[in-house]
């Protein structure tokens, strides 16, 4: 609609009295008179009041000039006010329209495309602090809004990138692709793009007139700009500085987990294509500060429009701390410069990720409960580690054979006959699987072989194989190592009652115990006395058994721990998505920590139950810059992006009982650590895939490392780098080998792994990644 008709228009709202036009500088001389033409060609009396141009002027002391103003010439309630200019304009007059006499008449007439796009639409009106921006205010809608695109020809290039800006931010949150893609094509009309920009920011104002909720989508890009604008003594334009805020929050929304890399790079193409400068050139703690002063702030957080996907957005809290710590993050590590760059850390997130694969203490756990409730996890063998394929086969075959689908059939007083053909479980090299269908075949008083493998043979199982035979079960270890459940007539399986340990050799024990007593007819009970260690192992048992209906209580102090099994229970099937695994988790973080480049490691939960989450403290302890995100789709799904030290610190004492697995990785750290790391209560080690004890010794005695080898502990003396060189199997030890190929990442000679295929009883595709991330070029597998 043509700017002619402006006192039509105003017609429709009061039928006589005056209007008082307030614009600023640069519009008046432009469009001021044919404004007043055309409002007292309609009968009613006009005046105006001319302010300086620029953000200077959106303030208490122009506010209170135009109210003197409005005084000296009678204006009252029944008269009217229009806001003829752009942004500024609009909130200043908006503010004064709402306040004088308690709210009159308004009317916008923007003249810039930021104003027709944004602040003439939702009657949010604002004057600025020497505190921020827009912090004193009121809601006061216009009666309309006149969009005449012939008023915006008069805009400069900058000006007019302004309301580009606030465009593309309306783009991110409408709730659709369809805007943003028009930009992106760059084939589209401007009075059409206006049209689509008012529809938005409509949907939102009507749903959220007070700006109570969703119509906070709106502020998008804007926390970060509001800052700028006032850092620069707002010499960085609206639009600009809302540009730069965009560019941030899609970089920030990556770097959370909240939007894929694709969205965040889709957007900054698009601020890039439209030619904006996105860098940013204050101190992160300056720009701390000035975010700490924004209107949207709750408390000791800041609630931030995030990007979830092209066109679509979300609501999060981000605490102030957080946001220094970010900030923080990117000086510590660029210190050459002072500046953000929407392209720094942590608006650097690393553009390498990996997904750490699926928990094996987890996966183990889940795959008896389901089949125990009946049930089938129905994973794909391709994508599991041998020790889960080894459980997964096993509990097909007890299920089939245990007709465990069936509830009545479930339990030791199953109607099963003599001559039941004997089960034969292949538990490879796997003691969760033997030590954990151990007491459920037993329970279930089924006849079984268990055939072991390897370093399985050799491994503990005597304290629980005691246990089972005192409560009625029938087993037989044989000179080859494997393990025979004997089924006899008048035999119906392990009995319940009370189970006892003193210092056992494996949590494992207890866990396997933990599946079977529930089914049992009678209520038992599991004593442990002395040292528990790898007890958090246990309390992941617990987790998937309350997940599926089984109730267990415990108690426990120091030197005893307490179980109470109720008997008769029935598992009921949940679906449960698996945790990503800490334990290989830990090798991919040593991968980020010790290369040339971040890396991001995803699908970890956090917090998490694992005992090997602690590699997080360890490698913070180590010196390690760490950024986790645990606040990401869900808990499951945890984000830690882990960048590049060069100068690791020893860590005098590190106490292995309760995440022995991390330490192969954690001793290739401590090997190029300032100092000296002891590492104790490692004796366990000494019963794994190898004697990791001397199997991490030896093998980074070979690559140069510093390091002795006692009962229970290894001593490591840091260097500055490993001057050595590697050549074997890694002792057939996932771990080592493992292990081995992170440490080609720090040592000068070349790293040559044998039957690197044995990585695969953990981490199938190990390797596969390692080439992925391009971070096996040292290392040659033989």
């Amino acid at each position: 609609m043509k700017l002619s008709r402006l006192g039509e228009l105003i017609c429709k709202y009061q039928a006589r009295g005056t209007v008082l036009i307030i614009t600023d500088a640069n519009v008046a001389p432009l469009y001021l008179n044919e404004a007043i033409s055309s409002i007292e060609s309609c009968g009613l009396a006009c005046d105006s009041y001319t302010i300086p141009s620029g953000e200077e002027s959106k303030s208490f002391e122009t506010y209170i000039k135009i109210i003197e103003y409005a005084s000296l010439i009678s204006l009252t309630r029944t008269d009217g006010i229009v806001a003829l200019g752009g942004g500024m304009v609009g909130d200043i007059a908006g503010f004064v329209a709402a306040t004088y006499m308690r709210g009159i008449n308004f009317y916008q007439v923007p003249t810039t495309l930021l104003a027709a796009v944004d602040s003439s639409v939702g009657g949010k009106s604002a004057i600025n602090t020497c505190f921020g921006k827009n912090l004193v205010g009121a809601f006061h809608k216009a009666k309309f809004v006149l969009q005449d695109t012939a008023l915006l020809a008069s805009e400069d290039d900058y000006v007019l990138m302004d309301g580009y800006a606030e465009i593309i931010k309306t783009a991110c949150i409408s709730r659709s692709d369809d805007l943003f893609e028009k930009l992106e094509s760059g084939n589209f009309d401007i009075q059409e793009i206006i049209d689509d920009c008012v529809a938005v920011k409509t949907y939102y104002v009507e749903k959220d007139e007070n700006d109570s909720g969703i119509r906070h989508m709106l502020n998008y890009g804007h926390t970060l700009a509001h800052a700028l604008e006032k850092l620069s003594s707002y010499e960085i334009g609206h639009g600009h500085a809302v540009a730069k805020g965009i560019a941030f929050t899609a970089s920030l929304s990556y770097d959370l987990g909240w939007c894929s890399i694709e969205c965040r790079d889709r957007i900054h193409a698009l601020l890039e294509k439209f030619g904006y400068d996105l860098s940013i050139d204050f101190p992160a703690c300056d720009i701390a500060n000035a975010m700490a002063g924004d209107k949207k702030r709750a408390g000791d957080a800041i609630k931030f429009i995030v990007s979830s996907d092209i066109g679509q957005s979300k609501i999060k809290l981000i605490t102030l701390a957080q946001i220094g710590e970010i900030l923080a993050t990117y000086s510590e590590i660029c210190p050459e410069s002072a500046a953000i760059s929407h392209r720094g850390a942590p608006l650097f997130a690393p553009t390498r990720s990996v997904s750490a694969p699926p928990s094996k203490s987890y996966l183990h756990r889940e795959i008896i409960a389901a089949m125990l409730s009946g049930s089938d996890l129905c994973l794909d063998a391709k994508e599991l580690s041998d020790d889960i394929i080894a459980t997964y086969e096993a509990v097909k075959q007890i299920s089939t054979h245990a007709c465990c689908t069936k509830p009545e059939c479930t339990g030791p007083n199953s109607d099963f006959t003599e001559d039941f053909p004997r089960l034969s479980i292949d538990c490879k090299e796997s003691g969760s699987t033997l030590r954990f269908l151990l007491p459920v075949v037993t329970a279930l008083g089924l006849d079984a072989e268990f055939t072991l493998s390897g370093s399985l043979k050799g491994r503990p199982i005597e304290q629980l194989i005691i246990q089972l035979k005192n409560h009625g079960s029938k087993i037989i270890k044989d000179d080859t190592g494997n393990i025979s459940v004997t089924y006899a007539s008048g035999y119906r399986g392990l009995s319940s009652g009370e189970f006892i340990f003193t210092n056992p050799e494996s949590s494992q024990f207890i866990s396997g115990l933990l599946y079977a007593l529930p089914i049992l007819d009678g209520d038992s009970t599991i004593d442990v006395y002395g040292k528990f260690e790898s007890s958090d192992y246990v309390m992941i048992t617990l987790d998937v058994l309350e997940k599926y209906g089984v109730k267990i209580e415990y108690t426990h102090d120091e030197t005893h721990w307490s179980f109470k099994i109720r008997g008769n229970q029935r598992y009921k099937y949940k679906l449960i998505p698996p945790e990503g695994d800490w334990s290989n988790a830990a090798f991919l973080l040593a991968l980020g920590a010790l290369g040339k480049a971040p890396l991001r490691v995803q699908n970890l939960p956090i917090p998490s139950k694992q005992g090997d989450a602690k590699i997080l403290d360890l490698l913070k302890a180590f010196g390690v810059t760490l950024n986790c995100y645990e606040d990401i789709v869900d808990s499951l799904s945890g984000t830690v992006d882990v960048f590049p030290c060069r100068k690791l610190t020893a860590i005098p004492n590190i106490d292995a009982s309760e995440f022995p697995d991390l330490v192969p990785i954690i001793s290739l750290v401590a090997s190029i650590s300032n100092g000296t790391t002891v590492i104790y209560n490692a004796e366990r080690l000494r019963y794994k895939e190898s004697d990791r004890l001397a199997s991490t010794c030896h093998v980074l005695k070979a690559l140069g490392a510093n390091i002795t080898e006692t009962e229970d502990k290894l001593i490591i003396v840091g260097t500055k780098a490993l001057h050595g060189a590697y050549e074997g199997d890694g002792y057939g030890d996932h771990r080592i080998i493992m292990m081995l190929a992170v440490s080609s990442l720090v040592t000068a000679g070349t790293v040559k792994i044998h039957e690197a295929s044995a990585a695969s009883k953990s981490f199938p595709n190990f390797f596969e990644v390692l080439h992925k991330l391009g971070l096996d070029c040292n290392i040659e597998l033989v």
